[in-house]
């Protein structure tokens, strides 16, 4: 059987044209969560992608080459402008330099010292890049904290706004504010990384419990809701980080990033044990947060005179922190948003927007979704399923199938529609279980092979949401992301103690049948069957693996995690009884 090429819903097709497909816009960068993304002139998003989805290595860093390969097949003839993530060569000579001054005056460390920069050669280095792409020389180069803002005011719908980023790291910078009105952004402050180390800190930390660094951040969030307020270690900890950064001492951040990155992980496990093991891990973890917490909402307390008149935009790895965001919210903010790609992913399409603001008046807008990825026809997915053996049947009602698989306790994957551009699966790509099991994050993790501390989050019909959750009011377009906790109401903490923490919160997701209507009506089918209007909704991967993307990924995933049924388009297929 021939397969089509298809097309999200809201991508650019070739056969299509148009004022919004006439000129377009593509950003890239090649950093950690490599990606590409495709933007209409408006800004609205046509495309977007990270690379780790389509090598199958998480957090891929090098030259996206396959998402920028598919947006070409996609793209047509049409005119395209190129933003790329960098600074240019002599704005970075004056940016490591600043850093370098920074760091003596203040007798702080870091690898950008004088010596270090003097043999130095600054220039803009494409990793990974193939040197016969014939990929155009960028029309714009845009710097890392520039690009976090840009993607967070513009797809947040604030006319006037302050923006805040906050990373690890950034070309020299941790974070940055930032006040935008009537789609101009100003930056008020920027903060290089060793004055502000909150995410490197929590990086730090990550290791020394003996986690990835660079990926299980997420996991020491929930592990910290285990821990108490020990004050005498959050001490012990402010006090080992405030050492770590003062000049002539071990900076564990840089040196986990850089040639010696073995010997600094043993060597932070071995601190671990030497300087606090008498804490427990749990209250490790909450003095982490505690202290990220704090230091976050100290630097938006000081920069930021009305709060309470004001609506803040939120984008940089530390933002990807759900429970940071709420306490943000808390400040009060009248709207809060968090970029749905917070992390280094969404620095593509920051670099998009920033070409388009410096061609002319760019307004911001609310972002409708983020299923801008792949989606594969009836033709593709029939022909990955014959092709792996596959026994399958179709399904004229997938919604209520869906459902009643789950309401009676089936655990199903759904593959259906674009993937989500972003860290966070948002019904698509996602593993769909019932809310009244309190020990499914103890099995099915293990079926999953993750370690994880943080229940599942739930999916929640957006029209039953102030039955579940509290203070929704000026969140309610982030949660439709999953970007932010709540705390739960105790209708569900009674219903849905599958995806209620230990803290009495929930990382939710409010799902519209604007945004996804295939999903709202799985939900909806499933409230009619129990009464219970969310769902478990957990990425559709394996521990350690992208998020699946191709139909052939899902049936490879379904299989390896010996889950019950998958639900890819409008088929069905069920795991054998000896699978």
């Amino acid at each position: 059987m021939q397969a089509a090429r298809s097309y999200p819903d809201n991508a650019i097709h070739p056969a299509r044209s148009g004022p919004e497909t006439q000129a377009v816009v593509l950003g890239w960068h090649d950093s950690h969560c490599a990606s590409a993304v495709l933007l209409a002139p408006s800004g609205r998003i046509l495309y977007g992608a990270a690379e780790e989805r389509f090598l199958r290595k998480k957090l891929y860093k090098g030259f996206p080459a396959q998402t920028i390969a598919d947006i070409r097949a996609r793209l047509g003839d049409h005119t395209v402008a190129v933003a790329y993530q960098d600074l240019p060569a002599d704005t970075k000579i004056l940016r490591n330099l600043g850093l370098a001054w920074h760091s003596w005056r203040q007798e702080l460390n870091s690898v950008k010292s004088i010596a270090a920069l003097a043999g130095t050669t600054v220039g803009r280095i494409v990793r990974g890049r193939p040197s016969h792409d014939p990929l155009p020389k960028a029309d714009t180069l845009c710097e890392h904290h520039t690009a976090h803002a840009m993607s967070a005011y513009y797809c947040s719908g604030f006319d006037r706004a302050y923006v805040v980023t906050v990373d690890g790291v950034g070309d020299c910078l941790s974070g940055s504010i930032s006040l935008a009105s009537g789609g101009v952004l100003s930056r008020r402050k920027s903060f290089y990384y060793n004055e502000l180390p909150v995410g490197a800190d929590y990086e730090t930390l990550t290791a020394m419990l003996g986690f990835n660094p660079d990926r299980h951040c997420g996991k020491i969030t929930g592990l910290a809701a285990f821990g108490t307020h020990n004050e005498t270690c959050i001490e012990a900890l402010r006090r080992f980080f405030e050492e770590t950064w003062r000049a002539g001492q071990r900076n564990y951040f840089d040196r986990m990033h850089g040639p010696h990155s073995a010997t600094t992980l043993s060597e932070l496990r071995a601190v671990r044990d030497t300087r606090f093991g008498h804490f427990s891990r749990e209250d490790l973890a909450y003095a982490i947060q505690y202290l990220a917490e704090q230091r976050v909402l100290n630097v938006i307390r000081e920069n930021i005179p009305d709060i309470e008149r004001s609506d803040v935009a939120l984008a940089g790895g530390v933002f990807a922190n759900v429970r940071i965001n709420q306490r943000v919210k808390e400040l009060g903010f009248r709207n809060i948003f968090i970029q749905p790609a917070m992390d280094d992913g969404g620095l593509a399409l920051g670099v998009a927007l920033y070409h388009l603001s410096r061609q002319g008046p760019l307004k911001p807008y609310r972002l409708p979704n983020v299923f801008c990825g792949p989606s594969y026809t009836e033709d593709e997915i029939v022909e990955a399923l014959e092709r792996a053996g596959m026994v399958y049947e179709r399904t004229d009602n997938p919604g209520y199938a869906v459902a009643r698989l789950v309401a009676a306790g089936q655990v199903v994957a759904r593959f259906d529609g674009a993937m989500e551009f972003g860290p966070r699966a948002l019904g698509n790509r996602s593993i769909l279980y019932d809310t009244r099991d309190p020990k499914v994050n103890d099995w099915l993790n293990r079926r999953l092979r993750r370690t994880e501390f943080m229940p599942f989050a739930p999916a929640t019909l957006a029209d039953r949401a102030d039955e579940c959750y509290l203070n929704l009011d000026g969140c309610r377009h982030a949660a439709e992301f999953m970007t932010i906790t709540f705390d739960c109401t105790e209708y569900m903490k009674q219903t849905s103690p599958a995806v209620v923490h230990v803290d009495g919160t929930a990382r939710t997701q409010l799902v519209t049948p604007e945004a996804n209507p295939g999903f709202y009506e799985v939900l909806e089918e499933y409230r009619k069957l129990t009464g219970i209007p969310s769902l478990v909704n957990t990425s559709f991967n394996m521990h350690e693996a992208p998020i699946v993307m191709t139909p052939s990924d899902a049936i490879e995933s379904f299989q390896e995690g010996k889950l019950d049924t998958l639900a890819i388009g409008p088929y069905l297929v069920h795991r054998g009884p000896n699978a």
